[in-house]
């Protein structure tokens, strides 16, 4: 491993001097560079970033006091370890120093042993001014680390709460409705003494539309129209078989026919929020029409659902109901967009989702 090379800047306008020190820092580990001023210096400072300024106070233009002072405003050189050089040797002089910034002092006529000691002496207190900046650099990186894990936890739970609402959902979906079917099944065909013509009559009917209703329930757990079609098909055909099972029309803007496709997890946000809220319309808003907006830019999608209806009080209580709304902003949430609930008792309900978008690979 090759030796590191320390490049020491001599700040002097005396060309003795600075001939002096370069004479005296004559080493293979060492790179001269030499100011003939203080200005050129804070310059030639910028350009190569020195691991040490030898700096000399009295000179003309700009002394060393106003140089070091300049120096260490710089936050790109600012940390750089200086000495100030000297014929000056007094309390005062060492003072003013140490108040512009300096990290040690030099005084001529130079010798040798002690010009590298405190050479080396800086050279350790660089370093140790380094490892003290990645440790604080290391201690703000594990706090941030430990938010981020903690953020990751809550939007983990929360992905467990929604996942966990829409089993809740399907289950109840099975047990009412599918359960319910198949119980009249079973018992048209235990029923003894009917015409057996009227039974099987009786229960291709009741299969049929459990075959129905078992098609509706994969749909809406897994459109298969979304991930073939994209998300314009698939909010027309939800829209569709929304108003054929509650005959509630929606009114909206999509054309089935646009092919784009965008990031899967906006597509699947913006499908759920537009089917948990046109199911809230049919739960509760007491209504026989609805309006849905989708609105696409290049950057920019936001999809509006709205209607005239019942509305409820905004309070955080309502945002636990069974009525889905925390589902909706959770999942909003969870790709980065943004939802927004508006309601009015009497007035009707709006809901926003808005995301930034990326195309889709």
């Amino acid at each position: 491993m090759s030796e590191h090379i320390y490049t020491i800047l001599i700040i002097d306008d005396e060309e003795i001097t600075r001939i002096t020190l370069a004479a005296l820092l004559e080493k293979p580990n060492y790179r001269v560079e030499m100011a003939e001023d203080g200005i050129q210096g804070i310059e030639m400072a910028k350009q190569i970033n020195p691991d040490v300024i030898l700096l000399d106070v009295m000179m003309p233009r700009m002394n060393g006091y106003d140089v070091c002072k300049r120096i260490r405003s710089d936050p790109n050189i600012g940390e750089v370890p200086i000495i100030m050089v000297t014929a000056l040797d007094d309390q005062d002089a060492k003072l003013n120093g140490l108040v512009a910034g300096a990290d040690d002092f030099l005084a001529k006529p130079f010798d040798t042993l002690e010009l590298e000691i405190r050479l080396h002496t800086l050279r350790h207190v660089d370093r140790y001014r380094h490892l003290i900046n990645e440790r604080e650099n290391l201690k703000a990186a594990l706090a941030e680390l430990s938010t981020k894990n903690m953020q990751m936890q809550i939007l983990a739970r929360k992905a467990l709460d929604v996942q966990e609402n829409e089993r809740r959902h399907v289950a109840v979906e099975l047990h009412d409705e599918i359960g319910q079917l198949i119980t009249g099944l079973k018992l048209i065909l235990e029923r003894n003494g009917d015409d057996k013509v009227t039974q099987i009559t009786e229960a291709r009917a009741i299969t049929n539309e459990l075959m129905q209703r078992v098609r509706e329930i994969s749909l809406d757990l897994r459109p298969a129209v979304l991930d073939d079609f994209g998300l314009p098909a698939a909010l027309n055909d939800l829209f569709k078989r929304f108003s054929r099972q509650t005959k509630i029309t929606i009114h909206h803007n999509i054309n089935p026919l646009d092919e784009r496709r965008f990031d899967k997890a906006i597509e699947i946000a913006v499908f759920r929020v537009a089917q948990e809220a046109t199911t809230n319309i049919a739960r509760h808003a007491g209504v026989n029409e609805a309006k849905v907006a989708l609105n696409i830019t290049p950057n920019h999608m936001q999809i509006s659902i709205a209607d005239a209806g019942k509305g409820f009080d905004l309070h955080p209580k309502e945002m636990r109901v069974s009525t889905g709304l925390s589902g909706m902003a959770e999942r909003v949430n969870m790709t980065g967009g943004h939802f927004n609930l508006q309601s009015v008792p009497g007035k009707g309900t709006l809901v926003l989702a808005e995301f930034e978008l990326k195309r889709a690979e």
